[in-house]
Formats: C-alpha cells, sequence, structure tokens
C-alpha cells in the first residue's frame, strides 16, 4: 500500500513537467553569449547611474503602478497583452494560441538561464540596500532580463499575428518590463540585453517547421477570436 502510494505521489509530481511544450530550440541552438554585449561593468559609474534609475523609478512610481509590476511578475499572454487586445485571454479557449506561447516561454526560459549563468550580474535589490524588492523576488542573475526577452519574443510574434495591434503591443511589451526595474529586479542595462536577446530568439525561431506549424494554427484561431478579418 505504502508503495503504491508513493508510486501515484511520484506520477503527481511529474505531471507538470511532461505536460511542459517543449521549446522551439536550445541553448546548444541559440549561444547568446556569444552574441549579446556584456553587461555593465559591477562598481563603475555607469552601474551606480544604473542604481540611481532604479531607485529614482522606485521612489516615483504610485501604489498603482508598483501594484502593476506585482501583476507582471506572471509571464502569461493575457497578462502581457489581454488588456491591449482588448479581452481577456483565457488559455482553455485558445488552445492553439497557448501552445504557441508557452512554447515561447520555454524557449525563453532554456536560452537565457545558462546565459544569465554566464554573465553572473546580481540583481539591483541584492547589490544596494537602498533598492528594494517590490515584487516577488528572483534570484537568478539579472542579465539579460528573462521577462524582457519574453516579452519581446511575444511581441513581435503576436505582431505579426495582430498587425493592426502592433504599435499598443510594442507600447505594452515597454511597460510590461518597466515593471522589472519598479520591482528592483532589473537595471535598465537587462531590459536593453533581453530585447536583443528577444529579438535574436524571434529571427531564430521563424523559419523552423514546428514553429510555422504552431503559427498558423494560432493565427487563424486568435484572429477569429478576437473578431478580425483571417
Amino acid at each position: 500500500m505504502l508503495r503504491r502510494s508513493l508510486f501515484l505521489l511520484a506520477l503527481l509530481v511529474a505531471l507538470p513537467a511532461a505536460a511542459r511544450e517543449a521549446p522551439y530550440l536550445t541553448a546548444q541552438d541559440l549561444d547568446l553569449v556569444a552574441i549579446l554585449p556584456p553587461p555593465i561593468a559591477a562598481g563603475s559609474d555607469a552601474d551606480r547611474a544604473q542604481q540611481d534609475v532604479v531607485l529614482r523609478a522606485q521612489r516615483t512610481a504610485s501604489p498603482e503602478r508598483i501594484a502593476q509590476a506585482g501583476r507582471d511578475v506572471d509571464e502569461s499572454l493575457d497578462t502581457m497583452f489581454g488588456a491591449v487586445l482588448g479581452k481577456p485571454l483565457p488559455a482553455a479557449s485558445l488552445p492553439a494560441t497557448a501552445r504557441l506561447f508557452e512554447r515561447i516561454g520555454e524557449t525563453e526560459e532554456v536560452v537565457v538561464s545558462g546565459t544569465k549563468k554566464a554573465f553572473q550580474k546580481l540583481r539591483p535589490y541584492l547589490s544596494n540596500s537602498e533598492i528594494k524588492p517590490l515584487v516577488r523576488p528572483s534570484t537568478s542573475g539579472s542579465y539579460p532580463s528573462g521577462h524582457t526577452t519574453h516579452v519581446t519574443v511575444a511581441a513581435i510574434v503576436l505582431g505579426e499575428i495582430v498587425p493592426e495591434k502592433r504599435d499598443v503591443i510594442w507600447q505594452r511589451a515597454g511597460d510590461y518590463a518597466w515593471s522589472r526595474v519598479i520591482g528592483g529586479m532589473h537595471y535598465p542595462n537587462d531590459l536593453d540585453g533581453g530585447r536583443l536577446a528577444g529579438t535574436a530568439i524571434a529571427v531564430a525561431i521563424r523559419n523552423r517547421p514546428e514553429f510555422k506549424s504552431d503559427f498558423e494554427a494560432a493565427r487563424k484561431e486568435l484572429r477569429g477570436f478576437l473578431g478580425l478579418a483571417p
């Protein structure tokens, strides 16, 4: 009986991992360390200037903007772009769209995680005690920003699906990334690295057959859901 219970527990733990979508590429396919500029050096004048920007962003942010930064920790498509597309984007109602953007998220994760380890940049709130973690804290490397990388890839892809909304998609992507500065999780330089990383990922995946197949299914589904012409 105990053995059976342990087996069932192990199965339940394994299910979420098994259900995760496969990335479109890995760090072996795209070496960001080889193409990104290095982060601003710790302890330099430029680094202190970056810390001042983060402190100013925190001190001038309204309670409402800080609350938004807390919500923007979530990396779902709905959190990133539902408001600017005019309606919620429930994954259950958009399976093809959810699949596409979940795989984009998995791609960002596997490509960026090793890059952060290689650059070993401390996050702002870990570098300066005046900077506070105003959102759920992360302890991985600060450069490049994973949230910014993710939202950049998503904005490029979503802008191709809904070009009518490309301007507001990019405005929202910038605002979403800035939440990481307000939260004390990233420097502006980390956001710059994330935008470069996200663009590189978007270029690298666009001609992959599995991405093109997922993209076409999502494009048809999402445009229909939003009431837009095919």
